[in-house]
C-alpha cells in the first residue's frame, strides 16, 4: 500500500510536458489569433497619427506660406519685368548710338574723300564772233567751282564733222582751250592744230557704194568724230570758275571748220590718297561708323551710365518693396501669435475657475 500511495505522489514527467505544450501552443493560437486581428485595427490608428501631423504641419506651412509665396512671385514678376524693361532700353540707347554713329561715320567719310569730277556738256560756237568761242562755266548752285584742289584736270573736246568739201579743202585750223577764274583771268592755256581725217577719193567712193543702203535709209551719215585731248591742269588757287574753247583759222586764210555738234569732256583725277579713299569709301564709312559707335558707348558708360543703366532706381524700388513685404509678414506673423495665444489663456483663467 505504500509503495502505491508512493507511486501515486510521484508525477510522469511525460505527462507534464505533454500538456505543457499543448498550453503553450493554444497561447500562441490565441496570441497570433488576436495579433492579426488587432494588427490593421493597430495600423489603421498609427497612420492616422501620423496623417494628422503631417496635416498639422502642413496647415502651419500653408499659413506661414502664402505671404512667401505672394512675395517671392511679386519678386520674380517684378524682376522679369524690370529685365525685359531694362533690356528694351539698353537695345533702344544701342540702336540710337548705333544710328548716330553711322550718320557721323558718313558724314566725315564724306568731307575727307572727294569724288573724281566727270562732265559732259554740248558746246555751242560763237560764228557771230571772227575767232568763234564757246564758253562753259561751272553750275553755280552745285558748288562754287567745279574741280577740287589737288586734282588733276583733263579737258578734251569731241567735234562732231560733217565730210563735205570745205571742211576736206580747209585742212588745218587751231583749236584754243582756256580756264579762266572767277575774275577772269587765264589760268592755263592749250592751243593745237587739228584736221579731218584725209581719205583719198576712191576710198570714200567705194565706202559711199558699201554703205548706200544705210545711207540712203538714215542709218548712216557721212561725218566724222574728232576727239581732241586739248588740257591737263594741276587745280591749285586761283580756283577755276569756266572753261574756254575757240576756233582760230589757219593763216592767211578765213575759213573756219563747219561743225554739227560739239561737247567737251572733263574729268578730273585726285590724289592717290583720295583715290584710294574713294575706291574704299564703304569699307571707311563702316570701320569709321563702328570706332564712332565705341567711343559713343564708352562716354555713355563713363559719363551717362544711368541713361544706358537706369538699375539704381530699380534696386532702391526693389528695396524699399522688399522692406514693405518684411514689415507686412512681420506684422501677419505677430497677428497669428497673438491668435494662438488667445485661447490657452482663456482655458487656463477656466481651470482656474473650476478649481476654484
Amino acid at each position: 500500500m505504500e509503495e502505491l500511495e508512493i507511486n501515486l505522489k510521484i508525477p510522469d514527467p511525460l505527462r507534464a510536458d505533454w500538456f505543457m505544450v499543448l498550453v503553450d501552443i493554444q497561447a500562441d493560437l490565441i496570441y497570433n489569433a488576436l495579433v492579426v486581428l488587432t494588427s490593421p485595427l493597430y495600423l489603421l490608428y498609427r497612420s492616422y497619427n501620423r496623417a494628422k501631423a503631417t496635416i498639422s504641419t502642413a496647415e502651419r506651412a500653408l499659413k506661414r506660406a502664402p505671404s512667401r509665396i505672394k512675395s517671392g512671385a511679386a519678386g520674380v514678376i517684378r524682376r522679369t519685368w524690370y529685365g525685359l524693361m531694362g533690356a528694351c532700353h539698353v537695345s533702344m540707347v544701342m540702336v540710337l548710338a548705333l544710328i548716330v554713329a553711322a550718320v557721323l561715320g558718313v558724314g566725315i567719310v564724306n568731307l575727307y574723300v572727294e569724288k573724281p569730277v566727270v562732265v559732259r556738256e554740248r558746246l555751242f560756237f560763237d560764228y557771230t564772233e571772227e575767232n568763234p568761242s564757246a564758253v562753259f562755266s561751272f553750275d553755280k548752285k552745285k558748288k562754287p567751282f567745279g574741280v577740287p584742289v589737288g586734282h588733276k584736270v583733263h579737258v578734251s573736246l569731241l567735234l562732231w564733222m560733217p565730210e563735205s568739201d570745205l571742211n576736206r579743202k580747209l585742212g588745218l585750223f587751231q583749236l584754243k582751250v582756256e580756264l579762266l577764274s572767277l575774275k577772269g583771268e587765264i589760268i592755263a592755256r592749250s592751243s593745237q592744230p587739228c584736221m579731218l581725217r584725209f581719205r583719198s577719193k576712191p576710198i570714200r567712193l567705194a565706202r559711199t557704194f558699201v554703205m548706200s543702203v544705210p545711207l540712203v535709209a538714215g542709218f548712216a551719215n557721212e561725218a566724222q568724230t574728232m576727239r581732241v585731248d586739248a588740257l591737263i591742269h594741276q587745280e591749285k588757287w586761283p580756283r577755276t570758275k569756266a572753261v574756254r574753247a575757240t576756233l582760230i583759222p589757219r593763216a592767211q586764210t578765213r575759213l573756219l571748220p563747219q561743225l554739227y555738234e560739239a561737247e567737251i569732256v572733263i574729268n578730273s583725277k585726285p590724289p592717290w590718297t583720295k583715290r584710294m579713299a574713294y575706291n574704299w569709301r564703304w569699307t571707311l564709312c563702316v570701320w569709321t561708323s563702328m570706332y564712332l559707335y565705341l567711343a559713343i558707348l564708352m562716354t555713355l558708360l563713363w559719363c551717362f551710365r544711368p541713361v544706358l543703366f537706369p538699375s539704381r532706381t530699380i534696386v532702391e524700388t526693389e528695396r524699399l518693396e522688399m522692406e514693405v513685404v518684411e514689415e507686412e509678414e512681420e506684422v501677419m506673423q505677430r497677428r497669428m501669435g497673438e491668435r494662438r495665444n488667445k485661447p490657452r489663456r482663456r482655458t487656463f483663467i477656466t481651470t482656474q475657475e473650476t478649481y476654484t
